[in-house]
């Protein structure tokens, strides 16, 4: 497999200096594999700098040597090439950032960066949710008309996608983009205004605009035993908080935020789980054998009763069970 003749003239006339860098690569990671990076340049940089070159050809050569200098990068810390840990940053390379070719050739730096962070980030809390980010992008990003629209799109795509712990920035950068372009980001191009969504988010973290009207929220799950790749080495135990729950298991502890769109678990401290109890207003679900009871109906929890916990702040509730690693959350209202 041969690159490009742009990207080749680009090299040619840098070639001492790129190949004085892959041999500081090389020194400064011992483990640096230049087949694996001579592979992701094909793959991946290759199609960028064609896309590039077809739209601003006088930017090429400046978003060659970014991008020569983020791929050596990002290969020798295993995010990307043949030996990378996940699959998601060559596909935003592959599939997404030649989309991207006007916005690349404005902000090379800016923007590639940007889309390498999100997706190893969102690839790090679940497959799912880095498929649901690269799909959305895909779909909308090409209707940002500056930088910081995508930056702005992109960081609103990755609460869509589970991000859990994004969403008041998201929402905060949702106003920022287009009314036609933030209603469609959030598949909510049916709702009368952007205003009028977003006041339904800040009252309920689990509205949906795709909900119909009687139809039951949807609920999530967070959480296995770490033998078998999950967050928890023991049954947890949680805590409510304003932000969400503080969660225990064995010496672990964490910070679980969840919405309609996920669930995110962030490291913390055993004093914040000590905290003095966190006192809901909500009323709490009522128990009904193994169901909860909700203003929206009864949800079968499929546990035994013994030992069940369950804990609630103002739009979330919590099960746990010495019977499971995981957590169940479901919407309050």
């Amino acid at each position: 497999m041969s690159i490009s003749a742009p990207f080749a003239r680009v090299l040619a006339a840098g070639r001492p200096q790129f190949n004085a860098r892959v041999v500081e690569a090389r020194r400064r990671t011992p483990a640096f594999d230049p087949e694996a990076f001579a592979a992701f340049l094909q793959s991946g940089v290759d199609g960028v700098i064609v896309a590039v070159d077809a739209v601003a050809p006088d930017r090429t050569t400046a978003v060659a040597v970014v991008a020569y200098e983020m791929a050596l990068s990002l290969v020798a810390q295993g995010h990307a090439g043949p030996n990378a840990r996940q699959r998601f940053v060559d596909r935003v390379w592959i599939e997404l950032a030649p989309m991207l070719a006007e916005r690349v050739a404005e902000a090379p730096g800016e923007v590639l960066a940007a889309l390498n962070n999100a997706a190893f980030n969102l690839g790090k809390i679940s497959e799912r949710c880095g498929e649901a980010w690269l799909r959305h992008m895909t779909a909308l990003a090409g209707q940002a008309d500056s930088v910081s629209q995508l930056l702005a799109l992109g960081q609103v795509l990755a609460w869509r996608s589970g991000a859990a712990h994004l969403r008041a920035s998201a929402l905060a950068k949702a106003d920022k983009l287009p009314e036609a372009l933030a209603l469609a980001a959030f598949g909510a191009e049916g709702q009368a205004s952007w205003t009028a969504v977003r006041q339904q988010w800040l009252a309920n973290p689990w509205w949906s605009p795709q909900r119909g009207i009687g139809q039951a929220p949807q609920d999530q799950e967070i959480g296995a035993f770490t033998g078998f790749g999950g967050s928890f080495p023991q049954p947890p135990e949680v805590r409510p908080c304003a932000e969400g729950f503080w969660v225990k298991s064995g010496d672990r502890y964490s910070l679980l935020i969840a919405d309609v769109w996920g669930a995110v678990l962030h490291p913390a401290t055993a004093e914040e789980f000590e905290q003095p109890a966190y006192a809901s207003g909500a009323r709490a679900p009522w128990r009904k054998g193994t169901a909860l009871g909700f203003d929206y109906g009864e949800v079968e929890l499929g546990l035994p009763t013994e030992r069940l916990a369950i804990a609630h702040n103002e739009h979330t509730v919590a099960v746990t069970s010495p019977f499971t690693h995981a957590i169940r959350l479901l919407p309050l209202r």
